[in-house]
């Protein structure tokens, strides 16, 4: 395996670098929140990434797709 397949395959696979799961996990779905969400509804970030990165994983604070 050469290194371009080695770049392309990290590349294609990258999501990028976030403090921890429940951040990463707040923007990749916030833009699909909609708008009109009653402020009284909350999310639980904390499960959300949990369940989220089954799809992920993180190395050193990066992510990829799994």
């Amino acid at each position: 395996m050469d290194f371009q397949s080695v770049y392309d395959g990290v590349i294609n696979y990258y999501i990028g670098e976030y403090s921890d799961d429940e951040i990463f996990a707040q923007y990749l779905l916030e833009e699909n929140i909609p708008e009109s969400l009653p402020n009284y509804i909350y999310i639980d970030w904390e499960a959300t990434a949990r369940s989220l990165m089954y799809d992920y994983y993180a190395s050193d604070g990066y992510y990829f797709r799994a």
